[in-house]
């Protein structure tokens, strides 16, 4: 659909022209590039983004057609008249009220359990003091949108308020335009008084787990966005998201965005003083909070970590670190029988592990070192694999090259020695046994720094808490994949920053839904995606003056509900007026079929 009312300049996106007769379109590359079996490469898929005309002045103008709106991530006209023989003109969306009228019949379940569920978060509290009553029931209305499922875009915003949320209290007409004003509203100042808010009624635990991901963009309005380390191999600018979550709620605390050509251990001190200066594990009563990490950060961030009064335990790499891997080294290598017998086991490994004191910075620890005897298998097969492999190329080569003979050579080491000579094939090889024994000495490694100030854990206690980082790994997975489609489908460096926190409100309530349902969806190979719809097929209609429950719910609705043990409440987004019972006017010793008051209370305390 062509808009032939409206211009906008062509965007820099990359991309080509196509002239059809006397007509231009304007296409961008959308996809990746592939790699073909000759070791070339294809163009990436691309897509037709609008027309070119031109000005008065003679200089080129797009007019645009449906999908520039949404890689832009724009909301598309509310008044156009679409080219085409035939074609209809292009009519606005119904609005909230409209479409509540349409429907006869609506999908409550979904709706109420999530406000019921962010009221006792006291999510609902703390998005009214921080942005207002009015604008903090729009995000929590986008929240519960974005927490529903996949969403690339606000397409169906107005749609799902007018069937899932007709039992609550958010009056709101929102549809895809309007959300994109609300994300503007988001100022850093209204979002920063939201994290103190939030921090200071879910205070971290102990240990708080720190990472970080990226989500890419097709969008060139975004100024933030820039190339850099992606996680998911696109070759897209990005913006990098570090996320703090707590170990042991599994809730998010804290997020920031920031450039996507910033790497991690630059930008870490600068989250982690955000992160403290909204209240992170300030006044602990017990001790200081320790932040857990990966090995992607640096000796400076560990004293940055200490200077700011946070232990940490952080893996680090033999790869990177040259005393970190001779230590390892140097005891890995005197690894006896016996010490082999003092095994333990964790998960599903079993480790014998050692520790020696450390300095890593100016940071005074423990390097804790450990061995995956199961891993350490593994990865030998694949050494001994690799060098048989390598053993037959050389047997099978005739000759060396005559050019570059150390280049080729090296590609051999540490397995074989290769040497010149002035044989047949022009060089001999040997097998380099400390070389092989260097390699076999670092399978199934595991390194972690632990601070000395940091609470006197056993090897086996400190692996278990870095092991159960997982569930910040697990938020970032809900992220990009259950909540967005691992892109930003917006513009505005004002609205990313607005989309980022609609997504990480949304990942509280979504990351809260887990907690309580986990053991049930694990022992019925469920997911939280399965529930939700199990949530809403619970389906009410109107009937006379009232809505009443359609048909009984299922075995696994009443046990998802059971499960997920929610109360009524007053201080919830939930239209308790609207369930109430009534009586028929003149006759007051009758009463009407059972209302959706008494139905959504059996519901929700389990008695049917």
């Amino acid at each position: 659909m062509i808009y032939p009312e409206i211009r906008v300049p062509i965007p820099d996106m990359g991309g080509y022209t196509r002239r059809r007769g006397s007509v231009v379109y304007s296409y961008v590359y959308i996809g990746d590039r592939q790699t073909t079996t000759d070791g070339g490469t294809t163009h990436p898929k691309s897509k037709c983004i609008g027309r070119i005309e031109l000005d008065q002045d003679n200089k080129p103008e797009l007019m645009p057609n449906s999908f520039y709106y949404q890689l832009m991530g724009l909301s598309q006209p509310e008044v156009a008249v679409a080219e085409g023989v035939g074609r209809k003109p292009w009519k606005p969306k119904q609005t909230q009220a409209e479409t509540r009228e349409k429907y006869e019949e609506t999908a409550v379940g979904y709706g109420l359990a999530i406000m019921l569920l962010a009221a006792e978060l006291e999510l609902t509290s703390v998005l009214k003091e921080s942005f207002g009553e009015e604008l903090g029931k729009k995000i929590l209305t986008i929240a519960a949108f974005l927490c529903e499922r996949s969403h690339s875009s606000f397409d169906g915003l107005a749609k799902f308020v007018g069937s899932n949320l007709i039992g609550t209290n958010l009056d709101v007409k929102l549809d895809r335009r309007a959300a994109g004003q609300v994300l503007v509203e988001l100022t850093p100042e209204k979002r920063g008084k939201f994290y103190d808010s939030w921090i200071s009624k879910h205070p971290c635990g102990l240990e708080v787990f720190y990472d970080v991901t990226s989500f890419s963009t097709y969008s060139g309005q975004i100024i933030r966005a820039h190339y850099g380390y992606n996680r998911d191999h696109d070759d897209l600018p990005q913006i990098n998201q570090g996320l703090f979550c707590n170990r042991e709620t599994g809730l998010p605390l804290f997020m920031c965005a920031y450039d996507g050509s910033v790497n991690d251990k630059t930008n870490f001190n600068y989250a982690l003083k955000r992160a403290r200066e909204h209240g992170l594990g300030i006044g602990h009563a017990k001790r200081k909070i320790c932040i857990v990490t990966d090995g992607g950060f640096s000796a400076r961030n560990v004293d940055w970590s200490h200077f700011l009064g946070y232990d940490i335990i952080i893996g680090v790499s033999c790869d990177y670190l040259k005393d970190v891997r001779e230590a390892y080294v140097n005891w890995s290598s005197q690894l006896t029988e016996a010490d082999r017998a003092h095994t333990w086991s964790f998960g599903e490994s079993c480790y014998i592990s050692n520790s020696i004191p450390f300095k890593l910075g100016n940071v005074d620890g423990e390097l804790m070192m450990y061995r995956d005897l199961f891993l350490e298998y593994d990865k030998r097969r694949q050494l001994t694999r690799i060098k048989n492999e390598k053993k037959k190329e050389l047997d099978e080569t005739e000759t060396a090259p005559k050019t570059q003979f150390e280049k080729w050579a090296k590609r051999f080491e540490p397995y074989f020695k290769v040497v010149k000579s002035a044989g047949r094939k022009g060089f001999t090889y040997e097998e380099d046994l400390e070389g092989f024994a260097s390699l076999c000495n670092l399978c199934g490694k595991v390194t972690l720094f632990v601070s000395r100030k940091y609470h006197k854990l056993t090897e086996q206690q400190c692996l278990e808490v870095y092991r159960s980082k997982e569930s910040v790994e697990d938020c970032f997975d809900t992220s990009k994949n259950g909540l967005s489609d691992k892109r930003l489908h917006i513009q505005g460096d004002r609205q990313v920053e607005g989309k980022l926190f609609a997504m990480f409100v949304a990942l509280i309530l979504r990351r809260a839904f887990h907690s309580r349902i986990k053991d049930y969806i694990k022992k019925n190979g469920l997911s939280d995606e399965t529930a939700i719809r199990e949530l809403e097929n619970i389906t009410f209609y109107k009937g006379a003056d009232e809505w009443r429950l359609k048909d009984a719910l299922s075995k696994t609705q009443r046990e998802i509900l059971q499960q997920l043990n929610l109360k009524l409440r007053n201080d919830a987004e939930v239209n308790l007026a609207m369930f109430k019972q009534r009586v028929r006017k003149g006759r007051k010793s009758k009463l009407t079929d059972p209302a959706l008051f008494s139905s959504l209370t059996d519901v929700l305390t389990g008695t049917i």
